[in-house]
């Protein structure tokens, strides 16, 4: 019986309970290791590499698994920690050490995965974190030049550039057409042929191609195969998806999560009631709400509650959000 949940739970066929579950455990315990406090510095940061990777990996298995979106969404905030950590440490070694954190000019795989990043933070309407997610380019050779990221970007930063350049070209080149489309139309069909040759254009570049063909009962190289900039783009500009929407590649209830959210926006707003609260300030709404400026911290607050503030974290003031009744 758990087994005919999980396969009706999961959102894409080629991943199994057993394989999901054992992969998980697996990264889960290497996480928990802690590096000796005389580990030296370069060491570290491979460790702190590793475990920013696994943290990102696990998250691609949840969802494909089908575990819930507002989970997913909270556990944004340590997987961008654990990516800042590792950068932090970069930064801290001597210049002929040091490497960039995405070298996405050399495997197609590090560009999507940092690209499907940034989507899921905005789809999961985590706003917050775009922010801390383009900085982890900031003073690298890969900040500001690929339209598509600078695309993504402009609708949350001031001030970022228009590009023509793609660092992917073949790939992406597409998506750049389904927003310099004239008409809804257009942009919809624009889209509906770039998500059916997502997968396939990433044949011979991606390593993650053809993955799901080797999975094992131990061990599964497979966690998903998204095309997230196709969803987080349908979001941004309102594209109907209706002829696309349940292509395999295609994260629609990652695009429906975003559309309800943003409608429940535009309700509270008709009733006067924000979505966002400073630390200190009474709770507008009775509901679920989270802090960016603290990890794990989704609670229920109610109507007139003062709100917990948290002078001491680094990300500046404490602004709660609004998740849902």
């Amino acid at each position: 019986m758990r087994k005919l949940e999980f396969a009706e739970k999961r959102r894409q066929v080629y991943l199994d309970e057993e394989s999901y579950l054992n992969t998980v455990a697996q990264l889960e315990a290497e996480n928990t290791i802690e590096s000796p406090k005389d580990l030296p510095l370069i060491d570290r940061c491979r460790d702190l590499q590793l475990s920013a990777l696994d943290s990102w990996t696990i998250f691609q298995l949840r969802y494909t698994a089908g575990e819930s979106l507002t989970a997913l969404a909270n556990s944004l905030d340590n997987i961008v920690l654990g990516y800042e950590r590792w950068i932090e440490c970069l930064d801290d070694l001597p210049d002929g050490d040091y490497r960039p954190p995405f070298i996405m000019n050399d495997m197609i795989d590090t560009y999507v995965d940092y690209l499907n990043m940034a989507a899921v933070a905005i789809l999961l309407r985590r706003e917050d974190l775009v922010p801390r997610i383009c900085a982890f380019n900031e003073g690298t050779d890969f900040d500001r030049v690929d339209a598509v990221l600078e695309e993504l970007f402009k609708h949350f930063l001031p001030d970022r550039p228009w590009l023509d350049y793609l660092l992917w070209k073949k790939q992406y080149e597409k998506l750049l057409d389904v927003v310099d489309s004239d008409t809804p139309e257009e942009m919809a069909t624009e889209m509906r042929q770039y998500v059916k040759k997502w997968y396939s254009s990433m044949k011979g570049k991606a390593h993650f191609w053809g993955k799901h063909e080797k999975i094992k009962p131990e061990f599964t190289p497979y966690f998903g195969y998204w095309a997230m900039c196709a969803g987080v783009f349908t979001y941004l500009y309102n594209i109907d998806d209706s002829s696309y929407r349940d292509e395999t590649v295609y994260p629609k209830d990652l695009v429906d999560y975003a559309r309800s959210i943003a409608s429940n926006d535009a309700t509270q707003q008709t009733n006067t009631k924000p979505s966002r609260v400073g630390g200190g300030e009474p709770c507008p709404k009775s509901g679920q709400w989270f802090s960016p400026a603290k990890a794990a911290s989704q609670a229920h607050f109610s109507a007139g509650t003062v709100m917990p503030d948290f002078p001491d974290a680094q990300y500046g003031l404490t602004i709660w959000q609004w998740i849902g009744p």
